[in-house]
């Protein structure tokens, strides 16, 4: 006998009240229509979007009117899940924006795709603030996230909380794009050396550092899941021979989709940069550089737990002089206006104003640049359990010949803990599966190197320069 709440298969799920308000006032059970629905959440993106494809054979476009201004609602979780692990649209209805892919299929029927996303997403397109905030940045993004006349979410909210107050104005412009200006200068009261996220996940919405999704209380958080590349218990004829928990942590197929740009981490100032501040107050200017390996100790990472090993070598000499990839601060340069006094009352108004552009402008462009310097894709079954955000334990095998321990048999650079920063949920008739994008910065084990210059030799000084006249050209 099958339960409703318990599992029967890796990728099984429940998916409750799929339906669509249309605007003359109906409700349409388009549960049954349903070819294929996607869910999507990242932690670059501010709100969460999907899509449905439906199969529609009662021309429900123009019988029911469907233009774009409809609402979906749907509950769509693993079984067991409850509150904030399932993905819930029933109680936070989404909005359709479009209507596409319209295809006849056969004889009088047609597929097409219903575009949805939150409605906090479209208060936000049509809302402008033109205003000044003075608080801490944390706070600020409370006020705007909860104002009735703003974003007025009553989703669960997720702050960490910041340091400094500041004088902030919005010149006219949307509220997440003002969050985004807001998130860049935010300073965690528990961890200085860090760069602030803004997202929402099936969970809530997210205000918070790069290390929170890490580290809790100092300590490397607890992973929501493992998952391994092994065979699929499922395959096998016999019932009694498969193993559910192992089919839900299966990789079904995994893509390495970046490792390491080195011209990119060069020009983009990962491994180095110099950052000029001009206070235009006191007239004055700081002048302050960074080396990768300098701030690589300072730094909180995915994988703190099982040790960890930078991303390049320290040891290699890039010159002839032996400076390593982390020496070049020049390599990318930034220039930033800051003004301790611009805002004060009078000559004794003992509130800080400073934005202080010089402590953290390359911490969140370097920490954003490390945190996704090596992207995994895996495809695994779904799991509402799972968010971005989230810290998974993921076991890669060793390309190469079986050894004798079997400790050797994974990768000892990829393996271990990675940070999930996007999940698309896809649901069809038959399962629930997800494809997830994780980031890690750092490997599991260190380089092999020996100390060697491997960029441009001492420069000879037999080099020469030919000088041609016209009639010899």
């Amino acid at each position: 006998m099958q339960f409703p709440d318990e599992m029967n298969f890796a990728g099984d799920y429940r998916l409750k009240d799929v339906v669509l308000h249309t605007i003359n006032g109906e409700k349409i059970d388009i549960k049954n229509l349903l070819i294929e629905l996607n869910v999507y959440e990242s932690i670059n993106k501010n709100s969460i979007y999907g899509n449905i494809i439906i199969r529609d054979s009662s021309n429900l476009i123009y019988y029911k009117s469907l233009c774009g201004q409809e609402k979906i609602s749907f509950l769509l979780y693993t079984p067991g899940a409850t509150g904030n692990n399932r993905i819930d649209f029933k109680e936070f209805n989404a909005r359709v924006y479009k209507i596409s892919d319209i295809t006849r299929t056969i004889e009088r029927e047609q597929s097409y795709r219903l575009h949805f996303t939150t409605q906090e997403a479209i208060r936000n397109t049509r809302t402008r603030i033109s205003r000044a905030y003075e608080d801490t940045p944390s706070e600020i993004v409370k006020t705007i996230l909860r104002d009735p006349n703003i974003i007025a979410t009553k989703k669960n909210i997720f702050v960490e909380k910041t340091v400094n107050s500041h004088k902030l104005i919005a010149p006219n412009v949307r509220p997440f794009d003002f969050i985004r200006t807001i998130k860049k200068r935010s300073e965690s009261q528990y961890d200085k050396n860090t760069g602030y996220l803004f997202y929402e996940n099936h969970r809530g919405y997210n205000f918070r550092s790069f290390s929170s999704l890490t580290h809790k209380n100092n300590e490397p958080k607890e992973v929501v899941e493992k998952y391994t590349v092994t065979s699929q218990s499922r395959a096998s004829d016999d019932p009694s021979f498969r193993d559910i928990g192992m089919d839900m942590r299966a990789i079904r197929k995994y893509t390495i989709m970046k490792k390491n740009d080195y011209l990119a981490n060069v020009s983009t100032g990962m491994l180095g940069s110099t950052h000029y501040t001009h206070d235009i107050h006191t007239k004055t200017f700081t002048k302050t550089q960074t080396d990768y390996f300098n701030e690589f100790d300072s730094r909180k990472h995915v994988d703190d737990e099982y040790g960890f090993s930078p991303l390049y070598s320290s040891v290699l000499s890039e010159t002839f002089d032996n400076k390593n990839v982390g020496e070049f601060p020049r390599s990318k340069i930034y220039v930033s206006p800051r003004a301790t006094k611009l805002h004060s009352q009078s000559a004794n108004d003992p509130r800080a104003y400073d934005n202080r552009s010089n402590i953290w402008l390359q911490k969140y462009i370097e920490t954003f640049l490390n945190f996704d310097s090596i992207r995994l894709q895996l495809e695994v079954a779904g799991n509402t359990y799972v968010a971005v955000g989230d810290i998974i334990d993921v076991q890669l095998p060793s390309l190469e010949p079986i050894q004798k321990k079997s400790d050797d048999n994974y990768d000892k650079h990829l393996s271990g803990r990675w940070l999930i920063t996007d999940i698309r949920h896809i649901v069809d008739v038959r399962e629930h599966q997800m494809i997830i994008e994780c980031v890690r910065d750092t490997y599991h084990s260190g380089l092999f190197a020996v100390n060697q210059t491997i960029g441009d030799d001492e420069p000879s000084m037999k080099s020469t320069i030919s000088l041609n006249t016209e009639e010899e050209l």
